[in-house]
Order: structure tokens, then sequence, then C-alpha cells
């Protein structure tokens, strides 16, 4: 018995409240899961937050890839920062739930009735039953460290969704700003070409100011555009933590005429990814760790059934025969007597909870599956789109502008026209610009739907 107690208290002193082993296991979560490395940060003190500010400096200097903006936003979010916190909470309940319950002081003094002495006592005690339920309370709050740390995990990939949404449609803003740019480029040229033609007297004043309508047109529209570009940077800034200074950066050169990447060549097959979102989605798997904690919580309270007993030793200064004093020293136990509450009800809560828990996992699953086709498909249409832009509809587009150019070099096609006809090409790659973001956001979402990178 001595030995059992003894070792409980070494396993009590010996444990820390730091959580850098809980947020070593996120951070590897969540590099297994986006192929990032060291993702979060481990330790807390002024050391590895001055590193933190030293690496998002260091990120910053090149163009902003989205890798780059993933490994800020993961390091310097403070929104994930404050979740992280929740792992020191869990860690210091995993240590409270390895100790003893501190034991009982008490006294009682009262006057004696017979010489001229006090009587009373002093006691001490402390709960036996608190110390044989040590090692199921850490089963059940590692269970609930366990859950905190998939829950995190969970979060942070949330966040790597959000940061790759987001930057999709920062690069997008500034494709579709520049495109924006030609045709009020354009516009100018058509109107100032109007005006010349007015003042000769060769166009009708109705044309000259529809073509100066239409220039008005193309620059309120591009103050919206702008605007749009602004607000997408603004939201990307936000998940990054970025403020001040750190404002001024730039994304990468484009790669093609839109300004975002190419779909890759093939897409994994649906069954693959529900097996995978089903095995490897984190709030699948919390809600398998709810199971376990409401389990370990009921086999907790069969246990618990078992009456308070509590034991301790009593010194009472105790009258003798010869009306003198005498300090008595010996045990004392006392033991609780459920008559009023013997605990069926909180038996049954756990009971239903633990139901409880059952379903919300099976809903999870199911949830998931679900999300798994709608995005999947969502991704395979924003693709075909995109494919057919590129294979079909910009090529038309751009011989279209070289039979045109062609055409107004033999005197056949009037300037006009020919402006009309690069308006047409630049709006179809407008819309070859939101196909391809569709296509990654799309991307994104799938990847927090099956719990990870796609294969």
């Amino acid at each position: 018995m001595r030995r059992a107690v003894l070792a409980l208290l070494l396993a009590g002193g010996c444990a820390t409240t730091k959580p850098d082993g809980p947020r070593r296991e996120v951070g590897e979560l969540v590099a297994g899961r986006s192929g990032l490395r060291d993702p979060i940060a481990v330790t807390q003190d002024a050391r590895a937050r001055a590193a933190v500010r030293e690496r998002v400096a260091s990120l910053l200097q090149g163009p902003l890839t989205v890798e780059r903006a993933l490994q800020i936003a993961l390091l310097n979010n403070r929104a994930l920062q404050a979740e992280l916190e929740e792992l020191g909470v869990a860690q210091a309940e995993l240590v409270e739930a390895g100790l003893l319950e501190n034991p009982v002081f008490s006294a009682d003094l009262v006057n004696s009735t017979r010489g001229n002495g006090l009587g009373g006592g002093l006691a001490l005690s402390t709960s036996l039953l608190s110390a044989f339920l040590i090692p199921a309370k850490r089963r059940l709050a590692k269970a609930h460290l366990r859950h905190t740390v998939v829950e995190v995990a969970h979060e942070a990939l949330a966040l790597v969704r959000d940061v790759r949404v987001a930057y999709a449609h920062a690069q997008a803003a500034h494709a579709e700003l520049m495109l924006r740019r030609e045709l009020v480029q354009a516009a100018e040229l058509a109107a100032e070409l109007a005006r010349r033609q007015h003042d000769a007297g060769n166009l009708p004043e109705l044309d000259r100011e529809r073509f100066a309508a239409a220039l008005d047109d193309a620059r309120l529209s591009l103050a919206d555009y702008e605007l749009a570009r602004t607000v997408a940077r603004e939201e990307l800034n936000r998940l990054l933590g970025l403020w001040g200074s750190q404002l001024d950066w730039r994304l990468p050169a484009d790669t093609g005429a839109a300004g975002l990447p190419a779909p890759p060549a093939a897409e994994a097959e649906l069954a693959t990814l529900e097996s995978q979102g089903v095995r490897e989605r984190l709030d699948v798997s919390g809600a398998r760790a709810d199971v376990d904690a409401m389990r370990l919580a009921l086999a907790l309270r069969r246990r618990g059934v078992v009456p308070q007993i509590e034991a301790g030793i009593d010194v009472r200064n105790e009258v003798g025969n010869d009306a003198g004093h005498e300090w008595v020293l010996g045990p004392s136990v006392s033991i609780e007597i459920p008559i009023f509450d013997p605990g069926h009800a909180d038996f049954a809560a756990l009971q239903a909870r633990l139901r409880q828990a059952q379903h919300a996992l099976q809903h999870a699953a199911i949830v998931a599956r679900s999300e798994i086709r709608e995005q999947r498909e969502r991704l395979l249409v924003a693709r075909r789109k995109a494919d057919y832009f590129t294979t079909e509809v910009l090529p038309r587009r751009a011989a279209i502008v070289s039979r045109a150019l062609e055409q107004y070099n033999g005197m056949l096609m009037g300037t006009y026209e020919l402006l009309e006809t690069r308006k047409a090409q630049v709006e179809a790659q407008h819309e070859q610009v939101i196909a391809l973001r569709d296509y990654w956001v799309a991307r994104a979402q799938l990847e927090l739907a099956v719990g990870g990178r796609l294969p």
C-alpha cells in the first residue's frame, strides 16, 4: 500500500504542465496532412517568439507563394495561437488528475467541563478512494488531451484551407485587375479615336458619345476590381496575421495568362477519397476520441459507486480521571452512506452521453462522406470548365483576333471592330480566371474534407 501511494506521489511530482508534447503532436498531424515542415512552434518562451518573428520576416522577403503563406499563417495567426493554448489547459488537467487530493486539517477547541485546561483535538484526514481512482482519472484526462490535440489540429487544417482559398482569390483578383486595365486601355483608345474622327467630321456626335460612355463604364468597372483586389489581399493579411510594414508583400510572377496554376494531370477516385476521409479526417477522429472518453468516464463512475472513504489521524486533549489532561493519538475513518444519492442518476446520464457520442461519430462519418462527394463534384465541374477554356475557348478567341488583325491590315475591318474582338478575347480570359479560381478553391475545400493532401 505504501509503495503504491509513493508511486502515485512520484508520478504526480514528475508531471509537467508545459504543453510542449501536445503542441509537437499537433505539429506532426498538421505536417503529415499539409506537407509543411515544422508548421507549429513547440515552445512558447521569449526566444521562440523572437524566432517566429524572424521566420515570418524571412518568408516575406521574396514573392509570397502559397507555401510561404501557409507557413506564415500557422506560425503567426493569432486565432490559431489562442486555440493552441487549449493544449496547456488540457495538459494541466492531466497533471491534476494524477495528484492525490489535499489532506484536510481540522481542529476544535472547547472549554473543559472539569479542571482549568482546554479540551479538544486536531485531525488530519484524506480520501482513500481518490488515491485508488487516480489511474482511471489519468486515463480519462489523457483521452481528453488526445481529443484536444485532434481538435486543435483540425482547426489548424481549417486555417490551411482558408489560406489556400484566400490565396486563390488574391491571385484571381490580381489577374482580373490586369485584364480590366487592358479593357480600359482599349476603351481609351476607341474614345480617343472617336473624338478625332468626330473633330474631323467623319463620325456623328451620337457615336462619339457612345464611345465616351463605354470608357466611363470601363473606368467604373476598373474601380470595382481595384477594390476587389484590396479586399482579397486584406483577407489574406488577416489570416497571416500581418500588419504595418509586413503588408508590402507581392505575388509571384504570373504562371500563365490567367495568373493561376493549371490543374494537375488527374484527380483521385471518389472511393479513395471517401476511405481517406473516414480514416484520416480529424473531426471524425475527434468524435472517436469523444466515444473513448465517455467509455472511460463510465468506467470511472462504476468505480465511483463505492462509498467515499476517508482515513486520517486524530489527536485529542482529553480529561483523565484525576482531572488532568492527556493527549491521545489514534487513527480515524469515515465512510459515506449512500442513502439519498446512490449515484444511479449520474450513471444513467453518462450512459446517455456515451450513446450521444456514438451517434455523433456516426453522423460525423456520414457528413464527411457527403462533403467529399460534394466538394469533389465542385472540383470536377470547375476543372472541366477550366480545361474547356484552355483547349477550346481561348484558342478560338486567339484565332479570331489573328484573323481580325489580318482583315484590319488589309483594310477590310475597322479599328472599332478590332477593339471589340480584342475585348471579347479579354472577357474569355476573365472567365478562365474565374474557372481556375473556383478549381483551386474547391481543391482546398476537398483537402479539408478528406483530412489531408489529395493522393
